[in-house]
């Protein structure tokens, strides 16, 4: 693909597209050669990336990589959308923690799964265990593509061991991230801070790898590199906090993400740390006959929602993502950016936290 002109922001996600093209195109090709139902298990995860996202990580990549003097875009490519193909493969193990089945408005792979095999096993345990099997292999399988991608870079040896360390890294964080998110379901309150959470489940592989990566391949200083790590993290702080609103207050037919499966799951979100912060003991009771329950109803939803709400906790946690929404620009102002590439991050800080709800 010659993408050798400059891209701009507004088709950085359709050049993006066409890298993930091509590299599913070789993909499926190369599992068909192995095995026709190996390649249904591509053209699945194809399927599931082409149906949605704003391709945010890959665009971030290519903005800090222009915005510290890259020129090389053919080069910087790959590794850009190298980013996104490790945010699906998180997603698609994210949705087999959380027991979800849609994913951007569609079935995911798991689910997926589960119609390409309800003729074939009819034991629905048995369906439904080789279905997340599948969509487990999936995930891992695009973690190795994303590596795969780096390598197709024209770029530097130096400097694709350089991606290599910060993907590396960035899948060390959210792995520790998700852990913790998965253990607030059933530790104690005050054992595992959200903001911790969301530093290494969502700022580390989301804010801080893409516009790292991008910085320090273009040739970023020291000084410069330290504010945009700050900028990165209040940014993805201020990112998790805010999709922790959606995924409880939010419209399912906008984000294609469930709105129930957070409290089901007993999740600790901030939101949920600070309402047993603020809440009566009453409402306390309350909240957690139903709070944690997989069966939960939607009406018992309802009640869960109204009692974050009268607590003040959801307006509490606008009033943090306000905070950490600060922090960001201030770290923003300290680097020396040029007016143009300095109101493009601007926008970005806009663009994450100010998403339908």
């Amino acid at each position: 693909m010659n993408v050798s002109k400059l891209v701009t922001n507004d088709d950085i996600a359709a050049t993006v597209n066409g890298v993930i093209d091509d590299y599913f195109s070789r993909s499926i090709a190369e599992a068909d050669a192995i095995n026709p139902h190996y390649a249904t298990l591509w053209q699945e995860m194809y399927r599931l990336i082409k149906s949605g996202g704003k391709r945010i990580r890959p665009k971030m990549t290519i903005m800090a990589y222009k915005a510290f003097g890259g020129s090389d875009v053919d080069g910087i490519l790959p590794i850009a959308a190298a980013q996104e193909l490790l945010h699906v493969s998180l997603l698609i193990h994210d949705d087999i923690i959380d027991r979800d089945y849609v994913r951007y408005g569609v079935n995911n792979i798991h689910a997926g799964y589960e119609n390409i095999y309800s003729e074939l096993i009819a034991n629905l345990g048995d369906r439904h265990h080789y279905a997340q099997s599948a969509a487990l292999l999936g995930g891992d399988l695009l973690i190795s593509a994303a590596y795969r991608l780096i390598c197709d870079s024209t770029l530097l040896p130096s400097q694709l061991l350089i991606a290599q360390r910060l993907l590396s890294q960035a899948i060390f964080e959210v792995a520790g991230g998700e852990l913790l998110d998965i253990e607030t379901s059933f530790r104690q309150h005050g054992q595992i801070n959200a903001q911790t959470i969301a530093l290494y489940k969502t700022a580390s592989y989301t804010f801080i790898s893409p516009l790292m990566t991008g910085a320090i391949l273009a040739g970023a200083s020291l000084d410069q590199q330290l504010s945009l790590r700050v900028f990165a993290e209040s940014l993805g702080v201020a990112y998790q906090f805010t999709d922790d609103l959606i995924g409880t207050f939010g419209d399912q037919e906008i984000t294609g993400k469930s709105t129930s499966s957070d409290i089901a799951e007993g999740k600790r979100t901030m939101m949920v740390e600070l309402f047993y912060d603020m809440a009566s003991d009453r409402d306390k009771q309350k909240f957690d006959k139903y709070f944690g329950k997989t069966d939960i109803n939607n009406n018992q939803v309802a009640i869960i929602k109204d009692l974050l709400f009268a607590s003040g906790a959801r307006r509490q946690t606008e009033l943090i993502i306000d905070d950490y929404t600060r922090k960001a620009r201030q770290a923003l102002d300290n680097i020396a950016l040029d007016n143009r590439h300095y109101q493009i991050l601007n926008d970005l800080i806009t663009t994450v936290t100010r998403r339908n709800k």
